[in-house]
């Protein structure tokens, strides 16, 4: 584990799992309950609001995952169940024998198996705008058909919010980090774009599951929040107007109210829709 680079409101570190060199953002109280959040397609290596605010309420752990952001992926990694051991082991080395788990997009398709495969790691889940499924008739957009451009204006309604994802810029690094990271994406949802298998594997799950949609999402349409909560049993969906794939870059303190509320063990709620 390398040392820890304090930046006022976190730590920023590297820790080591399957010989990973794992980076990742840590904040909040200690005591706070313990709270996992895998980010979604080129995503990582960002401390964002969201964080901050998750923060103030939990002990928040922000891996880069591996093939994103600063946390390379070795050429043995290739497929879902290789990054669901990685989480496992990843989740040991923090010392969280038990966390709450948020995903958003590839990261909420993460959780999901996370949870599926392992569910006694895994007190509560929220998957926002979660890849990982199929639904018949609603295709998803093509992720690897856009340009760079074209994606921001796919995830986004108000492109101001995409300010933080906005290269300083363009040049031969950019261009060589982004071909890695689509590699890593390829590896993982090129074809199938889902896991054929989990839809009847989320019939079991049963810790508390919450999730949040964006309901102008073009990147993986409204419908698949809908199949997500048909699929796992007592899951309460949100479904938040006036966005679409990013809803925490964009109405953030919405989102976050929701998954805090939802996630607060002492204070169990039922969830309204926006």
């Amino acid at each position: 584990m390398t040392e820890a680079d304090r930046a006022g409101d976190r730590i920023e570190r590297t820790i080591e799992v399957q010989g990973i060199a794992t980076h990742l953002f840590e904040a909040g109280p200690p005591t706070a309950p313990p709270l996992l959040y895998l980010h979604g397609t080129h995503l990582g290596n960002l401390w964002l609001d969201h964080h901050r605010l998750l923060a103030q309420q939990f002990h928040l752990f922000a891996p880069d995952i591996p093939g994103f952001g600063l946390s390379e992926r070795p050429d043995w990694m290739h497929d879902m169940s290789d990054y669901v051991l990685y989480f496992r082991d990843l989740m040991a080395a923090l010392g969280l024998e038990r966390a709450a788990l948020v995903g958003h997009s590839l990261g909420g398709w993460m959780a999901a198996e996370i949870a599926v495969w392992y569910p006694e790691r895994v007190s509560r889940l929220v998957l926002s705008n979660a890849a990982g499924l199929r639904v018949k008739g609603v295709p998803m957009a093509d992720i690897f058909a856009l340009s760079p451009q074209r994606l921001l204006e796919t995830c986004f309604e108000n492109l101001v919010a995409a300010a933080p994802l906005i290269p300083r810029e363009i040049n031969t690094d950019y261009f060589v980090r982004l071909y890695a990271e689509r590699t890593t994406l390829a590896a993982l949802a090129w074809n199938p774009h889902y896991d054929p298998k989990l839809a009847r594997r989320l019939q079991q799950l049963s810790c508390p599951t919450l999730i949040v949609w964006g309901a102008r999402d073009r990147l993986i349409p409204p419908a698949y929040g809908q199949e997500w909560q048909r699929l796992i049993p007592g899951a309460q969906l949100v479904m938040l107007e006036g966005t679409g794939h990013m809803p925490m870059f964009e109405v953030c303190e919405q989102w976050v109210a929701h998954v805090s509320a939802f996630l607060q063990p002492s204070q169990p709620q039922e969830v309204k829709s926006s």
